[in-house]
């Protein structure tokens, strides 16, 4: 998609205005205990963290009132601010540069609590929970990324605070759920174009894990490390280097008890087409085919997994998940750069079944993006990516969106933007967003269920009942975790 026409799209994606989902109601919205905002007031918002993501949700953030940043990293700020500098017109300059600037959130609320009517939560998934239901009970609008939680257990929390705070609006950060694109291929699911949809292939391109544990050095100078890792075990900390990608600022994907690796990366963004389109929302069983695992701490550098709903538009359906690298090669720095991209799509851990359909439907030259899902209906096929491309197969199904590489980071900052205005709109309309956790939950404690599974290993095949595994004692033990003192989001 070329430069022009990518505008456009923009364009016409903020003409569009909100994107209903389909019901998925919190009960007593409308007694509102949510901060309202004044008739031609700003959204005042606050930031919680300035990781690489941040780069690509600034402008979101920015079309609002910026009052406070928070990060325990002061160099993270710097680079954040340099970048607004470098990339945003003055008023955005400015609104960033007045922010106030602080180490923690708890801070953040003891200070400025009363001076919030939102905030936008882009730490490591580790520091997820804890500020979401600090705000949430404070009755501040909550725009948190994915995957929103750690573990299950607080997947529940956030569900059981958020329905006690009717009014207050809450999104999750799989933005491709505001594309129209998307939008398009749910309504298509939904009207039978496909037939009747009874599995369903979704596939990444990360191998989010460690091969060989990188050599402890002290954290930055003026980095709070123990504000850092809040309430998981203080770790050593590992810088990003050419070869790997460290702890901080962005290998923590890669960590347990810090991130959800390859799955909790991609998996709400990739998966998210399915849940909507298809209703989804707690599988009863899920099936390990192969977990492969590099070192001790870090999470697998292959998975394939099934999960198995036995409720959805269409009936039961299963729901296959492949990541990582290919069975054969080797996990090493020739094959994957230190973000955990391989650097051939063949050596890409995806499925054969989609390598098949490729051929089947004549894209064997021009062959699907490295991640997306993969519909296979009674009617016929569709494959989708959250970077907004897709194609129906046969053709006389629908129309196709070209395949859409992954973005840089112009195209990030045309598109990102109306996935907060959502967000934004909701507040000031007393309404759900669009991508709220009544919707999200359920496909986060997924994305830990996967987890679950990957550490229960090859050969298990565990039986959930939406909260616990209810056939193995051990695997039910990652549910939830232990927290350091203070860190407790259940207290």
């Amino acid at each position: 998609m070329n430069r022009r026409s990518f505008i456009r799209s923009g364009l016409a994606l903020g003409a569009a205005g909100a994107l209903p989902i389909f019901n998925i109601g919190c009960a007593g919205f409308g007694c509102s205990r949510g901060r309202q905002i004044a008739k031609g007031a700003k959204i005042r918002v606050a930031l919680l963290g300035c990781g690489w993501q941040t780069h690509a949700m600034i402008d979101g953030v920015l079309c609002e009132d910026l009052v406070a940043i928070v990060d325990p990293d002061p160099a993270r700020i710097a680079w954040l601010s340099k970048y607004v500098g470098d990339t945003c017109d003055a008023e955005a300059r400015a609104n960033f540069a007045k922010a106030r600037r602080f180490s923690t959130y708890q801070d953040l609320f003891e200070k400025m609590g009363d001076e919030l009517d939102a905030i936008v939560v882009e730490t490591p998934n580790h520091q997820h929970v804890l500020p979401a239901v600090m705000a949430i009970r404070r009755g501040i609008h909550v725009y948190l990324d994915k995957p929103l939680c750690l573990t299950a257990a607080e997947g529940d929390l956030l569900l059981e605070e958020t329905r006690k705070m009717p009014g207050v609006v809450t999104q999750c950060g799989t933005y491709g759920h505001s594309f129209p694109s998307m939008k398009y291929c749910v309504d298509r699911i939904r009207e039978g174009a496909l037939g009747e949809v009874k599995e369903v292939w979704a596939y990444d391109d990360r191998c989010n894990s460690i091969y060989a544990r990188p050599a402890a050095t002290p954290p930055p100078k003026g980095m709070d490390w123990d504000l850092w890792c809040g309430g998981s075990p203080l770790c050593d900390y590992y810088p990003e280097s050419e070869d790997q990608d460290g702890m901080h600022p962005h290998g923590w994907h890669s960590w347990i008890g810090y991130g959800n690796g390859s799955i909790g990366n991609l998996g709400m963004h990739i998966m998210d087409v399915a849940f909507w389109a298809l209703g989804l929302k707690d599988p009863d069983k899920v099936t390990c085919h192969d977990a492969k695992f590099a070192l001790e701490g870090a999470w697998a550098y292959r998975d394939a997994m099934t999960f198995h709903f036995p409720k959805s538009a269409f009936g039961e359906v299963d729901l296959h998940w492949w990541d990582g690298l290919n069975d054969g090669v080797p996990y090493k720095k020739e094959f994957v750069n230190r973000f955990g991209h391989p650097h051939k799509r063949e050596w890409l851990n995806i499925p054969p079944r989609v390598k098949e359909i490729e051929k089947e439907e004549g894209f064997a030259d021009d062959p699907f993006h490295a991640n997306g899902v993969v519909f296979i209906g009674t009617k016929g096929k569709l494959w989708f990516t959250h970077h907004g491309g897709y194609r129906f197969m046969p053709r006389k199904n629908g129309w196709c969106m070209p395949r859409v590489d992954r973005p840089n980071d112009f195209n990030y900052r045309i598109v990102t933007p109306h996935h907060f205005k959502e967000f934004y709109a909701a507040i000031r309309e007393g309404r759900e967003a669009n991508d709220c956790f009544e919707y999200s939950v359920p496909l986060a404690k997924t994305v830990c269920l996967g987890n679950i599974s990957a550490l229960a290993g090859t050969g298990s095949v565990l039986t959930w009942d939406g909260h616990h595994v209810t056939n193995n004692e051990k695997a039910n033990e990652h549910v939830t975790k232990s927290y350091r003192n203070g860190w407790n989001p259940f207290v």
